[in-house]
């Protein structure tokens, strides 16, 4: 990704010809960035518009206008246009995604209560964002901006998260061949749930289930399996095979309800 600044250029440099050095900093719409931080306001900016609009109203030219910096500027940051502007503003979702996650990390709770809510935050986050989750999670982002930041960001999130299965999984008895399976495993839940209710498709008008309760329900439902430890699961599978039902363990640490973030 090009940097903030090349050289030593400044950051009057960006702006329309005659316009006062002493304004460089200050934005069309009353705000202000950084010298030499130009990329991060071309970002934040973009990422208001990409959610007021969508993708398809937003472009340089538009960017430059509503930041006050010439047209030319935003492309010394973004020599791929406006599908690497597109790549940092999902960037930008999944830092904001990774701090919520390191926030509660940080939190003092049992390891199905810490994985539970790192599984949540991912919903809520979902919820919170809809056309900026569907950008850093779809296809809108082209392959070849799928690398360097976007990589590295998203690496973040799912790193915090993982952990959090890896910990409740190892408490429970799962070997270590097990956990990136249940992690991915986590994964899909958090996500198909995420996506589920983006796409509107879920709860089924004629179930007259809360959704909340049914995002807890699901939840619950696979860390369940996970607490319950590899003998619950041997012996589920042993039923299901033969229809002899097997001693089960019971999962030692679940909440009562609900954990409320701090």
């Amino acid at each position: 990704m090009p940097s903030s600044s090349a050289g030593s250029r400044h950051a009057h440099d960006d702006l329309p010809a005659g316009t006062p050095p002493a304004s460089a900093a200050r934005t069309s719409r009353g705000g202000h960035y950084e010298p030499g931080k130009l990329r991060d306001a071309l970002v934040r900016e973009g990422r208001r518009m990409f959610e007021e609009n969508g993708a398809t109203e937003l472009s340089l030219r538009a960017l430059a206008r509503r930041l006050g910096v010439s047209e030319a500027a935003p492309s010394k940051h973004f020599k791929g246009g406006k599908e690497e502007l597109l790549a940092a503003i999902a960037s930008d979702g999944f830092r904001e995604l990774a701090a919520l996650r390191v926030k509660l990390s940080k939190q003092t709770m049992t390891p199905y209560q810490k994985a539970r809510e790192m599984m949540s935050s991912y919903v809520r986050f979902a919820q919170a964002h809809e056309g900026l989750f569907d950008l850093m999670i779809g296809p809108r982002v082209l392959p070849e901006f799928r690398r360097g930041e976007f990589t590295e960001t998203g690496d973040v999130s799912y790193a915090y998260f993982a952990n959090s299965i890896f910990d409740l999984a190892r408490l429970h008895g799962w070997p270590k061949k097990s956990l990136e399976y249940l992690s991915h495993s986590a994964w899909s839940v958090e996500h198909g749930i995420a996506a589920l209710i983006l796409a509107r498709r879920i709860p089924r008008e004629d179930s007259g289930l809360e959704l909340q309760k049914m995002i807890e329900f699901a939840i619950d439902f696979f860390l369940d399996s996970v607490a319950a430890g590899p003998p619950a699961r041997a012996a589920t599978r042993a039923t299901a095979a033969h229809g002899r039902p097997g001693p089960a363990r019971p999962a030692d640490d679940r909440p009562a309800r609900s954990p409320k973030p701090a």
